[in-house]
């Protein structure tokens, strides 16, 4: 943080600490808060009356440069300006750059640097700001199969991918060997028993058909859940250690041409991937919770919970062809489970087979773990009237190798909207608010870099932060694709809106309507007429802003061709032959992120939309009930009377107060506009003091409505989790669920566990229903 940040957070104050009483007994405490908030707003409107004409930047006028223009309103059009000084050229060299060469965490410090140099380029004030995880590095690799008998090795893993004619990242000698971060340092021998995805309910169907997994070394197919979903699954069944192999029919030669034909994954590749659980808590596992600084206590590894404790290693499919072949004809057919188990390779004469084999596999995986120093990189541009808050955007900067699509992509376009926002400056635009520009370091690891900021700046955060944008992989097909906090519905809908679509005549928005149509299995009529935006993928960097800290984030990109994801393959080569050859894409997601951060930044009312999250937690909530009953249905034996949960009143009774108090928040708008307009462009002192409150009444509510949703406690067993609403559960291993701390209440069987759980989420919701109320 910088030292005026935290000057300006001190003299403040800190964030006071939120307390949660029953909603009975909120109104007496809510009307004193609002009277006390109401005083102290007018007062300091007043203040900016007399003190804000004589310090404030104005807004350059059409005398400054001929390219700014005023609208008709009176506002400064900043999108054709914007738009006009992006650059394919920029981007495509900013790419280049960054897909030089492999640049893991802890090993990019070069990159770091010239992030920063370039952030001072454009005049932006920047700092790198320093951590000191524990992180892993590949030492030596063995996958073998072998007769237990004669101990004869029948077959030994090449664990290394091909050299591609042409493509100079695929031959980088600073390439890393195949591994799993975080993976347990071990050597395992035990049969081999395929578990498809290795999701739960995978192991739950190999032990219904009767195949033990105990001692046994288990391959899985990437895809569906996360790597550390895998390995724990396993590590609970028993099995000693995982193979986790890229599927043809996931992302390879079943999709289409695989490279350097085509963008898909080819026979070599190897997807490297972190197996930190993350839905304990990403970050440092060292530092769980706090800041990973150089002189931060540490607790002893062994203590660790988000680390799985056996052995895994990622394979080829090129690699998983003997080991599949030497379950064939073992244990039951796959396709007698399910026709899901059966894989993409059949094509190569496989036979997908349960296993145990009779061949032994032999899994060695040594790996050094030591502390390690990375590097985030932040950047600043001060707002000229509110510089105490600010937008965050952000991408992480490391990558497995090259990286072009994750991340590096992402980064090109960061650095081209510093350049851009710095070209605007020399025009005469700053900001309304402050804008930090964040390059994350480890993410690939565990979300590291940003996880270990976040919990450094945590109280800094709920006082200034507006909004978090994310953009990690920009561009890795053609589909838009977006997850975000309800709030920013509108405002999506409305940016995409104003963004051509490459090599059409459609806008973002068209085509992300299309394609959410094509793809929606939603019933609901009325999702159907709206791009899907679902808070339950917040993936990435968007986790530690949006889950512990409760700061409204959104994760957008465009994804499709993932064939080289975490690959030596994801390179500038692949990029520029297959998924964005003229760069457009490129240009269109920074169109997009852009135009976003500069609404957030200068919209003199924030386009967030509290009424938009009050209808989402009735869907939301409607969902949940669905899945209630199909559990119940699904297990007569379940020990709770799920008849009196089949309603959750509680919370549709929150739920509708929630909404009734967002339509003040509109009224209040709407009285804003009309009785002294967004700008507060009067003469009268009193008149221009009043809409100077109200405005920053409403811009409060709408941009802190997030933090409500906070429950201090967490969630249970996930307590890094904060978030009410949403969160990790036990009823999803593939992505967040709703109410996660009801759900793990349904699932002991407690009645009045039940019912309190219900309560407390329903309090939270009536105090964020009270909190719009606050005027």
């Amino acid at each position: 943080m910088f030292d005026d940040e935290k000057q300006l957070l001190n003299s403040d104050g800190a964030v006071e600490k939120q307390l949660r009483p029953h909603h009975e007994q909120l109104g007496r405490a809510t009307r004193f808060r609002r009277r006390t908030v109401t005083v102290l707003l007018s007062l300091a409107a007043l203040a900016f009356v007399f003190v804000a004409p004589a310090l404030l930047p104005r807004a350059p006028s059409t005398s400054d440069t001929d390219d700014l223009q005023s609208s008709a309103g009176g506002l400064i059009d900043l999108t054709r300006l914007f738009f006009n000084a992006l650059s394919t050229d920029h981007l495509r060299t900013n790419l280049e750059y960054y897909t030089s060469g492999t640049h893991a965490a802890g090993a990019n410090k070069t990159q770091a640097t010239h992030t920063l140099e370039y952030f001072e380029k454009q005049g932006i004030d920047a700092e790198i700001v320093e951590y000191f995880p524990w992180l892993n590095r590949p030492l030596s690799q063995r996958v073998a199969v072998f007769n237990s008998t004669t101990h004869e090795v029948l077959f030994e893993a090449l664990l290394r991918e091909d050299a591609i004619p042409g493509d100079p990242a695929s031959v980088d000698p600073n390439n890393l060997a195949p591994f799993h971060a975080y993976s347990a340092d071990g050597n395992v021998t035990g049969q081999l028993v395929y578990a498809n995805y290795g999701s739960n309910d995978d192991f739950n169907a190999l032990e219904q058909a009767g195949i033990s997994v105990n001692d046994a070394v288990v391959i899985v197919r990437y895809g569906k859940v996360h790597s550390s979903v895998k390995v724990h699954a396993a590590e609970l069944a028993g099995a000693r250690g995982v193979l986790i192999y890229s599927d043809p029919k996931d992302d390879g030669y079943t999709k289409g041409k695989d490279y350097p034909v085509g963008p898909w994954r080819p026979e070599s590749s190897i997807r490297r991937d972190s197996v930190l659980r993350h839905r304990i808590h990403p970050g440092d596992p060292l530092t769980p919770g706090y800041p990973s600084t150089k002189n931060s206590q540490r607790i002893d590894p062994d203590n660790a919970v988000n680390l799985c404790r056996i052995p895994s290693l990622p394979l080829s499919y090129r690699d998983a062809l003997p080991l599949l072949s030497a379950i064939q004809n073992h244990g039951v057919a796959a396709s007698n489970i399910s026709s899901s188990w059966v894989g993409g390779l059949t094509s190569k004469g496989i036979e997908y087979w349960t296993g145990p084999s009779t061949l032994e596999v032999n899994l060695e995986n040594r790996v050094e773990y030591r502390t390690v120093a990375i590097q985030n990189v932040v950047g600043r541009i001060k707002g000229w009237e509110d510089p105490g808050q600010a937008v965050i955007i952000g991408n992480h900067r490391d990558a497995w190798s090259s990286g072009a699509s994750d991340p590096s992509s992402g980064s090109a376009v960061l650095l081209e909207l510093a350049r851009v926002f710095s070209e605007l400056g020399k025009l005469g635009w700053r900001p309304r608010r402050t804008i930090i520009l964040g390059s994350w370091d480890a993410a690939e690891y565990g979300l590291i870099g940003s996880t270990e900021w976040v919990e450094e700046n945590i109280d800094w955060l709920r006082a200034s932060a507006v909004a978090y944008v994310n953009v990690g992989a920009a561009v890795g097909g053609n589909a838009f694709a977006v997850t975000a906090s309800p709030v920013f519905q509108n405002l999506l809908y409305a940016v995409t809106k104003q963004v051509p679509y490459p090599h059409s005549n459609e806008t973002v928005y068209d085509a992300w309507l299309r394609q959410s149509l094509a793809t929606s299995l939603d019933a609901d009529a009325s999702a159907k007429s709206r791009p899907a935006i679902s808070p339950f993928e917040l993936n990435g960097d968007t986790i530690a802003f949006a889950m512990h800290a409760g700061i409204s984030s959104v994760d957008m990109g465009f994804v499709g061709s993932a064939g080289a994801q975490h690959s030596n393959f994801d390179s500038f080569k692949r990029m520029v032959s297959f998924v964005d050859p003229d760069m457009q894409l490129h240009l269109a997601i920074a169109q997009v992120w852009g135009l976003l951060a500069i609404r957030l930044a200068d919209d003199p009312v924030l386009d967030l939309c509290p009424m938009c999250y009050a209808k989402d937690i009735r869907h939301i909530i409607r969902q949940f009930e669905k899945q209630m009953r199909l559990r119940r249905s699904a297990s007569v034996a379940d020990s709770v009377d799920m008849s009196t949960a089949k309603k959750l009143r509680r919370l549709h009774a929150a739920q509708r107060q929630l909404e009734t108090n967002a339509r003040i928040v509109e009224h209040d708008k709407r009285h804003l506009r009309s009785a002294y307009g967004e700008e507060c462009q009067m003469t009268g002192r009193r008149r221009h003091a009043s809409c100077l409150a109200l405005r920053a009444s409403i811009n409060d509510r709408v941009s802190k409505l997030e933090q409500h949703f906070i429950d201090p406690d967490g969630v249970p067993g996930h307590e890094w989790y904060k978030h009410a609403l949403i969160g990790p559960g036990p009823w999803t291993d593939a992505s967040f669920q709703a109410f996660p701390g009801l759900a793990a209440a349904l699932d002991t069987g407690d009645k009045g566990i039940v019912r309190q759980r219900e309560k407390s989420i329903a309090d939270i919701i009536y105090e964020a229903a009270w909190f719009l109320r606050e005027v």
